[in-house]
This record gives C-alpha cells, structure tokens and sequence, in this order.
C-alpha cells in the first residue's frame, strides 16, 4: 500500500517489497548512465541519460529556489542497486511538467517497477506543486510503456511519427494528464479548420468535453508577400547556440505567447534576409529532429515559399519538423496544413492566460519514409495513426486522385 505524498518525510521514499523509492542523489549518476545504457545501449536520444554535465545541473538544487527536476529511482536494499528511475521535469512559470526518463533494470522487469515510479512521481508533482498538467511521450513498438501511462491516468492526445532515431525512426505517443477543474477551464474555440474536424472529435472523446463550436474550410494559400512574388528566397543556418539564445531573448523579452514551446530552448536561428523572418528553433542532430519555436514575423509571410524552407532544412539534416499551434489561430493552422503538416496531437488545456487555458495543436512534417510495421500500439491510440496516414496520403498521393489500384 502506497502513503500519500503528503504523509511523507524527507528523503521522500516508500516501501516496495525490497525496493524503495526515493529521490536520486548526484553519488548515483554513474549508475544512472549505466542503467539507461543497460536499457538502450548507445542509442538513448536524452542527454539527461547520457550527458554527466546535464545529469549533475539536474539533481543541483536551483539558484532561484525552485525545483526544475524531480528525480525518482527505486533502490535496491538489499542490493545496494538501482532498479529503476524516472524524471519529472518541471516548467513552474508555464504550470507544466513533463514525465521523462523511465527505465527499469534488466533484473526488475515485471515486478512494476516503472508502474509505480511513474504513479509516485506525477502524484508527487500534482501535490508539491501548482502545475494544470503533466505530459509523457512514449515507444509506441512496445505496448508496457503505453499502458504504464495510460493505468496512471494519462489519456492520450496523438502521435509524433518519425520523431526519434534510436535504433531507426520511431513514432512516440503522447499523453496528458491534468489536475482536477483545469480542462473545465478551457478558452472557448469558435472555429477550425474542417481537415481538423476528424482529430478534434477522436480527443473530444477522450477528454470529454468539446474542442470548438464550429468549422469551416481554409481559403486559397497566399503568394510570397512583396513587390517581387517570383523571387528566390535564400535561407542562412545560424547553429550557435549561445548566440540564438541571447537573439530570442532580446527579441521576444515581454511575449510568453509567441515563445511558448515548453522544455525547448533554441540553438538554431534560420534566416532569410529578403523577408526579415528570423526563424529560432530546436534542432537535435542525432534525431534529425527539429521544433521551430517562434519567429519574428509570420511564418505566412512565406507565403508559398514554405517549401523552399523545409527542402533547405532538409539539406542540413533536419528530416522532422515539428510546430505547436493554438487551436483557436484559424490562418495559421490553414498556412501549414495547405503546406503539407498534418496534424499529429491536439493538447488541451495546455497554456494558461490571464485563468483560461488555451489548445493547442501539435502539426509535424516528417522527410523519411512512413514505416508503421513495428508499431505495437494500445487500442486507444490506432485512431491517430489511422488518421496521420490517411491525411499524409491525400496530401501527398494528390496525383493519383482516386484511381483504383489494379485497374487499366
């Protein structure tokens, strides 16, 4: 039987059998390595697994006296090892967490470990903390990291195909879970576009409530704005990391709004100097795998010139892009899904403002080939992928149109 949180003292630990969970010491992070190493060999994308430095930044307790990481391992008394660990990673001014970092043991599997770390740890958030929502990404070839998510309340909100390099290419889930009253607090959404309609009702009925009033199909894609609509747009790589960061924060000092990607940082300023547009985003280069942030201007201003950012992407080894959308921007979710994104998550209830909290859509655009066949994945989450596939072939067999394999 678990005690709650709250009865707890420090260090902040509970019985299991043998096993005790309590939280990580910088004295473990040798273990740590090895553990993430046991479970993934070299192909573990985070460097919160791998990377001493980050490990060490994130057992210190903070400057500004507020927790960033809870880090939980179950330990092995009699032992004296780890079975397991997991992270919450916490964006206190956002009011988000982020449930990362789960593995077990080889010699601990099926004892639930991971169960009840992932149910001590979002507990555990919830009560020492003022945070609306908890999310987790997880494997979508192995049905226990799903279910695990899913037996400690989190309702799953979409996919991210393609998104991870371990082994190949995976596709992840997502996963929400959110305190009591937060989802009631939702921001009303009057309109979205109509090729949205079918993953805004696969979540209403996850959730259960309603994500917008009404739809409505997308005007005609916009040319390239300026005097000279046939120009060629060039695009500079800036990877500096230090560099875009302290540019994002010059530019973007007073607006949340237009920053808002949680536990991402820029370390990429893509620009085009025709345009003005300056471009910050997240680029991993061991994933292929890159989140555009915030701009300075609309991306719309490309107009039909987005396309010749994401081939220039390509071309420095970006195969995934992904951005996040307020569901209530009717033009600018229209301006990507005209430019081939595809909706892959809707996460409701994701930033707060001024006590309403706002939607948000998740829309990615993968260069490497579709490949489902080793997805093992729990029945609540076939819809996403039947919807992410077929809208990737109406928007990219458009010129097989509706002819019938097979036929003369």
């Amino acid at each position: 039987m678990i005690c709650p949180f709250s009865q707890l003292t420090e260090p902040e630990k509970f019985a299991y059998m043998e096993l005790i969970i309590e939280r990580a010491q910088k004295t473990d992070i040798d273990e740590l390595m090895a553990l993430y190493f046991q479970a993934y060999g070299p192909d573990y994308p985070l460097e919160i697994g791998t990377n001493k430095a980050v490990m060490q930044t994130a057992l210190e307790t903070p400057k500004d006296g507020l927790e960033h990481f809870q880090w939980y391992v179950m330990r092995d008394r009699e032992r004296h090892a780890l079975a397991g660990s997991c992270i919450v990673e916490l964006d206190l001014s956002l009011k988000i967490g982020k449930v990362t970092g789960v593995t077990v043991g080889k010699n601990y599997q099926g004892r639930g470990v991971a169960n009840r770390l992932i149910e001590y740890a979002a507990n555990a958030a919830f009560e020492t903390h003022d945070v609306n929502s908890l999310y987790s990404t997880s494997r979508t070839v192995a049905l226990s990291s799903q279910a695990m998510l899913l037996k400690n309340g989190f309702m799953p909100l979409g996919i991210f195909p393609n998104a991870r390099k371990i082994k190949t290419y995976e596709t992840l889930s997502l996963m929400g879970r959110f305190r009591p009253g937060v989802l009631e607090k939702r921001k009303p959404v009057a309109i979205i576009p109509t090729d949205l309609v079918p993953m805004a009702k696969t979540v209403e009925k996850i959730i259960g409530h309603p994500l917008y009033v009404a739809a409505d199909q997308c005007p005609s894609l916009p040319p390239v704005i300026g005097e000279n609509e046939n120009r060629r747009l060039e695009f500079e790589f800036i990877d500096a990391t230090h560099f875009v960061h302290k540019r994002s924060e010059e530019l973007f000092k007073q607006d949340e709004k237009g920053t808002f990607y949680p536990f991402h940082r820029p370390n990429l300023l893509i620009f085009e100097p025709t345009l003005g547009l300056e471009i910050f985003a997240c680029f991993t280069k061991k994933d292929h795998y890159c989140v555009i942030i915030s701009t300075n201007r609309s991306l719309r201003s490309l107009g039909r010139g987005l396309k010749n950012l994401i081939f220039a992407m390509q071309e420095q080894g970006i195969y995934y892009t992904e951005l996040l959308v307020d569901l209530d921007n009717f033009s600018s979710l229209c301006y990507l899904m005209e430019n081939n994104f595809i909706p892959s998550a809707i996460y409701p209830a994701m930033r707060e403002e001024d006590g309403a909290m706002h939607d948000y859509v998740l829309l990615t655009r993968t260069m490497v080939p579709l490949d489902f066949s080793d997805i093992d994945a729990h029945p609540s989450l076939i819809p996403y992928f039947k919807l992410y596939t077929e809208q990737w072939a109406s928007r990219n067999l458009k010129a097989f149109g509706d002819h019938t394999w097979g036929q003369a």
